[in-house]
């Protein structure tokens, strides 16, 4: 869901061999924070403004992959 203030992100588990073990969110390219969880919430944004979010599963190997990047105008 989106505001102007916030943005609710939810996705699709990652699999992995290794096992995943969470997730890295980007916001514009900078990480903003890891969730354990498949959904993590961003608020203090902006209005009338865009942000392009990527995330990255990570599983205990260190091993890493990205999501196509989303973006949302709040």
């Amino acid at each position: 869901s989106v505001t102007t203030s916030r943005v609710d992100l939810v996705w699709n588990a990652a699999t992995d061999d290794v096992a995943v073990t969470g997730y890295r969110i980007r916001r514009d390219g900078a990480v903003i924070g890891t969730s354990p969880a498949t959904s993590f919430g961003d608020s203090g944004l902006a209005a009338n403004t865009t942000y392009v979010y990527t995330v990255s599963a990570f599983d205990a190997a260190g091993n890493s992959g990205n999501s196509a990047t989303v973006n949302f105008s709040v």
